[in-house]
């Protein structure tokens, strides 16, 4: 009986082993090219593994990257890698990150592998995720991103976060002084500043920020009491500063706070102030490999190259979050809400609430 015990053990165990080995074989064919190198540089020391990108990257000898920065930075961004890496010639776009995701799936969906690595926001990756576009890509160049932004870091490494972005509130001084500013986001429905509060028509970014900070149904709540504010509803985060600061409103929320400091840049006397009391809503931007990219080691750079010191203090300069250094305007103790990806399922129950408290358009 021990005997027969014993051989069904060993089979048991040999059919496990079988199985497991299987789903590695399985596993290691279902990889493209592009994974099959990156999962080999995860084994090198990181001079060997820097010597084998960029010998790689100089006989690939091209690059196609989405900036989702748009206009004078993405530009200023892309020259900088372009002259760093002069070896590869650089081809990039511009779009806006929902934009760049819906491009790239329609490029792929047709066989076309046109884009090998874009700069996208993490919430708006879940849509790329699903359809098992994006190469899995474990850098040691994740090491430099300070403690407080390690919530960035994807631990599948299916996304390089390299700087982060921000949603807060933020009000003109000459229409609201600062006892009567906003301190929470709940503070956005009280009937002062009804018809005062402009918001971006209704973003996943956003509402998957609400969602982290405040739960499900407190979100929806606060949509509700926002739609009953009468909110003014504009495209475009620049746009609706600009408007801000003219007197067209008085408060902002859904706002990218450094659109105000550079404002204030080009005029220190610009009506502008930032609530601090109220937690900022922090997303990361992230670099995202095709896992059909055609030029595995020049994207691999780049995704490298934007955790650099380099590209770090240019992230500085352009007012966005650098992940390596110190922020250029928010103070270290800020409240932030840090977050990735919301389920599918929550944020489209999130559209839903915000169309039927708030509206598609207003």
């Amino acid at each position: 009986m021990k005997k027969i015990a014993t051989t069904l053990i060993g089979i048991i165990s040999a059919a496990l082993l079988s199985a497991s080995y299987a789903e590695t074989l399985y596993a290691a064919a279902a990889q493209t090219p592009a994974e099959q190198l990156y999962a080999e540089l995860a084994k090198l020391k990181p001079d060997q593994r820097t010597k084998r990108l960029e010998e790689g990257a100089r006989k690939e000898g091209k690059l196609t990257f989405v900036h989702t920065w748009r206009g004078k930075i993405a530009r200023e961004f892309g020259s900088a890698f372009e002259k760093r890496y002069s070896y590869i010639k650089f081809e990039m776009s511009d779009l806006g990150s929902q934009d760049a995701a819906e491009r790239f799936i329609a490029e792929e969906r047709t066989g076309r592998h046109l884009t090998d690595i874009l700069s996208l926001a993490v919430p708006d990756l879940a849509v790329v995720l699903k359809q098992n576009l994006v190469a899995r890509y474990p850098t040691p160049a994740t090491s430099k991103i300070l403690k407080q932004y390690g919530g960035f870091v994807d631990k599948d490494n299916r996304w390089t976060a390299w700087y982060w972005s921000e949603h807060g509130i933020s009000y003109n001084t000459n229409l609201v002084s600062a006892a009567q500013a906003p301190k929470e986001w709940f503070d956005l429905c009280k009937p002062a500043f009804k018809g005062q509060v402009s918001f971006d028509p209704a973003e996943t970014r956003f509402l998957a920020g609400l969602y982290t900070m405040m739960g499900e149904e407190k979100t929806k709540q606060w949509l509700k009491c926002i739609g009953e504010n009468q909110p003014i509803i504009q495209t475009g985060h620049t746009q609706r500063m600009e408007l801000m600061l003219t007197g067209d409103h008085a408060v902002q929320g859904d706002n990218y706070l450094y659109a105000g400091i550079e404002a204030m840049r080009k005029n220190p006397k610009a009506p502008y102030a930032i609530v601090y009391t109220a937690p900022i809503l922090a997303f990361a931007g992230s670099m995202v490999i095709s896992r059909n990219t055609q030029n595995p080691h020049a994207a691999a750079l780049m995704a490298d190259w934007a955790l650099s010191d380099e590209a770090q203090k240019l992230t500085s300069d352009f007012l966005r979050g650098p992940l390596t250094i110190k922020h250029p305007y928010l103070p270290d103790n800020i409240k932030l809400v840090t977050y990735n990806i919301v389920s599918e399922d929550i944020t489209n129950r999130l559209h839903e609430a915000w169309n039927q408290y708030i509206g598609r358009t207003k």
